[in-house]
This record gives structure tokens, C-alpha cells and sequence, in this order.
């Protein structure tokens, strides 16, 4: 404890550069307690940051694919042999996913504090996305068989940019399922701050995703 009461008299006299050089023995020596905090991001963040981006980048490209085929093909979109797509079951879906963004912020602005009312918000945007999945399979019934993945370009195009993005809600759903298993298993004794602000990052994205989505698949048709 030398170092460390050096350093401290050291600061009381007024010889700061001095006593930095005692703290930093000290420190050496294990004499000085210094406490392990976390720096900036997690890992799960930055993981997730880098699959959003690259999710963002698929879609993207997707995206660009149907308005490129949308606007150098000669005639009417959807062909003539396609119906126009039906807005109102995808509409009601797209608006339960933007709408569950609010109680997914709640349970980020709770996590730290009341992991028993972060607990039943989850809950409640799981069964947001499951309500999600269970329209876009509605929409496709009702979708076939007037356009199917092999009858042309723009039903190709119509399924896999909306049966990845049910694809991407349903394994948002399996972790928040995960994460409300883990809430279960410590008895909401252990904070899952961390957990929830990750999968939070990744909800707004599929909102936002959803509404390009909706905007592009069920909406130009009909103003373009």
C-alpha cells in the first residue's frame, strides 16, 4: 500500500504529475483497486449492426430489381396475366409491425429498471411478428394462383422479397423467444438490458424494411 499512500499525499500536496506515476505503480503492483467496466458497444451490438447492414444491402438490391424490371418492361405491371396484389391483409400486417416498435422501445426504456414489465411488452411484440407471418401466408393465399414464384418476373420478385422478409420477422420472433426463455430461466433476478436493446435494433429495421417493402410490392402497382 506504499504506492498508494504515496500517490495520495502526493495529490494532497499538489504534485499531480508525481502522483500519477505512484497511481500507476500501484496499479501495476495490483495495490490499486480499478474497476472492469465495459467501453463503448457491446459485441452483440456491433454483430448486430454488421448483419443489418448486410441484410439492408440483399434487400436493397431486391428492391432496385423490381423497379428496374418495373420500369423497362413494355406494357402494364403486373402483366396482364397477374392480378393487382390485394393492399389490405399485407397493409394490416405492415401496420401491426411498425405499430409493435412502440411497446419494443418500452421494454428498452425498461429493461434495467422493471424486468417484470419489460417481460409482457416483449410478449407483446413477439406476438405482434407472429400476427405479421400469419397475414403475409393469408396475402399468399389470395395471391395464388393468379401469380406464382415461377409464372414471371414480377411474381418471382413479389414472393421473395415478401417470403424473406416473413422469413426475417419469423426468426425475430424465435429470438425474442429466446430472450423471454431467458427472462423465464433467472426469475427476472439478472438485467437482459443488453439482449433486449440488440434484438430492439433489429425490430426497427424490419419495420422499416416492412414499409418498402408494402410500398413497393403493393402500392406502385396501382400509382405507376
Amino acid at each position: 500500500m506504499t504506492d498508494v499512500n504515496a500517490a495520495l499525499r502526493r495529490t494532497r500536496i499538489g504534485d499531480r504529475e508525481t502522483a500519477q506515476g505512484e497511481t500507476e505503480r500501484a496499479v501495476r503492483r495490483g495495490a490499486w483497486p480499478v474497476a472492469e467496466t465495459p467501453a463503448g458497444r457491446t459485441t452483440g451490438w456491433w454483430g448486430m449492426l454488421l448483419f443489418i447492414c448486410t441484410e439492408a444491402a440483399m434487400f436493397a438490391c431486391f428492391i432496385a430489381s423490381y423497379y428496374y424490371l418495373r420500369f423497362s418492361t413494355d406494357g402494364s405491371w403486373p402483366p396482364v396475366s397477374d392480378k393487382l396484389p390485394h393492399r389490405i391483409v399485407p397493409g394490416i400486417g405492415t401496420g401491426v409491425l411498425v405499430l409493435s416498435c412502440l411497446p419494443m422501445f418500452a421494454a428498452v426504456r425498461t429493461s434495467r429498471k422493471s424486468r417484470a414489465v419489460t417481460f409482457p411488452l416483449l410478449v407483446l411484440v413477439t406476438l405482434a411478428g407472429t400476427t405479421f407471418v400469419v397475414l403475409q401466408a393469408v396475402d399468399y393465399m389470395q395471391e395464388y394462383p393468379s401469380s406464382t414464384p415461377s409464372k414471371d418476373a414480377y411474381g418471382s420478385l413479389l414472393f421473395t422479397l415478401t417470403g424473406l422478409h416473413a422469413f426475417h420477422v419469423g426468426i425475430g420472433v424465435l429470438m425474442m423467444l429466446l430472450v423471454l426463455g431467458g427472462q423465464l430461466a433467472r426469475g427476472f433476478k439478472k438485467p437482459q438490458a443488453g439482449a433486449t436493446r440488440v434484438m430492439a435494433m433489429y425490430w426497427y429495421f424490419l419495420a422499416v424494411l416492412a414499409v418498402a417493402i408494402y410500398i413497393t410490392v403493393y402500392l406502385t402497382p396501382y400509382i405507376m
